[in-house]
């Protein structure tokens, strides 16, 4: 029988409308965050059909990217040393320290060196190397923790010929990288607004004179908007979590909004995945040896214990002056920094009246640990502790539209768990240059080429996303630690076994497997003196 279009139309509005208020009903708070992105990609959809506003000659440039974080600068830097003209574009108003730290694998430090060696010496430098990982279990209460693995992350360098694994802030990195560009390259204050791709067909108009168009918003403290601009190849999204560019111009609906949630929501995973556990995090930058600790401190290593529900990470993050209080170039110290942080799997979110209050929460999680650790949440200063959540996102389903592209955390944010999320940016960066490097600037030559980054990025990053959605379930399920009441015999609930020792002592096996061995290390520790021996043989 014959169907009325209208009918239909408004049965499946009507469908819609149930289905949206059901889901508005499970989870109100993701759904609010959905409309108001659905509402603003809305709003760049009618702003994308009007015409691409003028620009000015200086205003043009081959390359633009959004976001200067270490992914968007290492992009800059690889696309310039090919000889283009690019521009970043980043909406904070100025850099300044923050106190958050990071590690780079040596594969990420290798990617970075492929294309600009000198600024690799730079970031090196600017950290500290990390020759060990340890991973250690401290029982409630206990003042000395087992050490259930030990990795040898120097001698892997060494074996496999790559640069070291490194600490380091956050604020050094990007200054770092940014000293390896050109003058004027980073643009502050432009807030993205709208993208208008020329040769997009959407609408059946055919390609125009070819390439993007960017327009950005007014400064938050008043006054005119920046011009826009307009990039002759290729625009690149490295603008994080929350993308913009990812928003724009992929037009996300309500699912793909609310996947940037914390770790506690439904929606962050895809559907045939469980809700992962809640998780706070606490983290600030100490002295390196922290004041009190007799001398103790975390030189050259990145040690992570679990214990009593609580992931606890050490990280030497440099030598020198002190990237704390918000004062990149303070004093100096005898030592160095050394990143504090802590994961609390099992948290409700909270909030805190005073910075004082939040210090206070974090020293009665710790009133009986290690000295190194209750010396350096002592020496923390309550301004200096940041609070947050674990956040991840679905890998993009795809990461280029026309002339636009993804890259880092706005392609496939993931889990610190494995800290892979730098390392994996840079590897991006690398084979963006190299996808374009070949085109000669045609609308089908830089599609075909982002089609081609695309296509080779995708698989290995959903790999490595999945791989630290695994690893935060595993250190969540293996650091949560039942009342001592409840605890069997090996200290897990309801349970004789130590799933914590079971699960990281079997590393031990997998690493010996792999060539991690005590006579692996002095064999490779005789080559690499008698390489440094060639060496100053050569200089003399």
């Amino acid at each position: 029988r014959p169907t009325c279009p209208i009918a239909s139309a408004r049965g499946v509005r009507a469908m819609r409308t149930l289905v949206e208020c059901r889901a508005r009903i499970a989870h109100p708070r993701a759904c609010s965050r959905a409309s108001k992105s659905t509402r603003r990609a809305v709003r760049a959809s009618a702003a994308r059909r009007a015409p691409a506003p003028a620009v000015d000659d200086d205003n043009v440039c081959d390359v633009a990217i959004v976001g200067a974080g270490p992914g968007g600068l290492a992009a800059a830097l690889a696309l310039q040393r090919q000889g283009l003209d690019v521009r970043v574009f980043e909406q904070r108003e100025e850099f300044r320290p923050a106190g958050v730290a990071i590690f780079i694998w040596p594969h990420g430090l290798n990617a970075l060196k492929s294309f600009d060696p000198e600024t690799t010496e730079r970031v090196v430098e600017a950290g500290a190397v990390i020759d060990d990982i340890a991973i250690e279990q401290l029982q409630p209460g206990g003042t000395e923790a087992e050490e259930l693995v030990r990795i040898d992350v120097a001698g892997w360098s060494r074996r496999m010929d790559l640069p070291p694994q490194i600490g380091i802030t956050w604020a050094r990195l990007t200054n770092a990288l940014r000293a390896g560009l050109r003058p004027d390259t980073v643009r502050l204050a432009h807030r993205l607004a709208c993208i208008y791709d020329d040769d997009d067909d959407d609408d059946g108009d055919g390609p125009s004179s070819g390439g993007v168009t960017l327009t950005f918003e007014p400064p938050r403290n008043g006054g005119d908007a920046p011009p826009p601009v307009r990039a002759r190849m290729c625009v690149v999204g490295a603008d994080g979590r929350n993308s913009r560019v990812r928003e724009l111009t992929f037009r996300v609906d309500d699912d793909d909004a609310a996947s940037s949630s914390p770790a506690s929501s439904p929606s962050s995973f895809s559907s045939s995945s469980a809700a992962a556990p809640e998780a706070n995090v606490y983290y600030a930058l100490s002295p390196n040896p922290p004041p009190g600790a007799n001398g103790a401190g975390s030189f050259n290593e990145l040690r992570f214990s679990l214990c009593d529900g609580s992931g606890i990470s050490l990280l030497d993050v440099g030598r020198g002056n002190l990237d704390i209080d918000g004062d990149a170039a303070g004093g100096d110290s005898p030592g160095g920094q050394l990143m504090f942080g802590t994961t609390r799997f099992s948290e409700p979110a909270r909030t805190f009246d005073t910075p004082e209050r939040r210090l206070e929460h974090l020293q009665s999680l710790f009133e009986n640990t290690t000295p190194l650790l209750k010396a350096a949440i002592a020496s923390t200063k309550p301004s200096a502790v940041v609070q947050t959540r674990l956040y991840e996102r679905d890998g993009a389903s795809r990461w280029s539209k026309g002339r636009v592209t993804l890259l880092g955390d706005a392609a496939h944010c993931m889990y610190p768990s494995l800290g892979l999320g730098i390392s994996t940016a840079f590897q991006d960066a690398v084979e963006l240059a190299n996808c374009l490097s070949s085109e000669g600037g045609g609308v089908v030559s830089v599609c075909e080429a982002l089609a081609t980054y695309e296509r080779r990025r995708i698989p290995p990053c959903w790999a490595l996303q999945t791989g630290s959605r695994l690893m935060h379930r595993v250190l969540a399920a293996t650091s949560e630690r039942a009342p001592a009441g409840e605890r069997g015999s090996g200290g897990e609930r309801g349970s004789g076994v130590d799933l914590t020792g079971v699960f990281f002592r079997a590393w031990r096996w997998v690493l010996w497997l792999m060539g991690d061995r005590e006579e692996e290390r002095a064999l490779t520790e005789a080559e690499s003196a008698k390489k440094a021996e060639r060496a100053a043989g050569a200089k003399r």
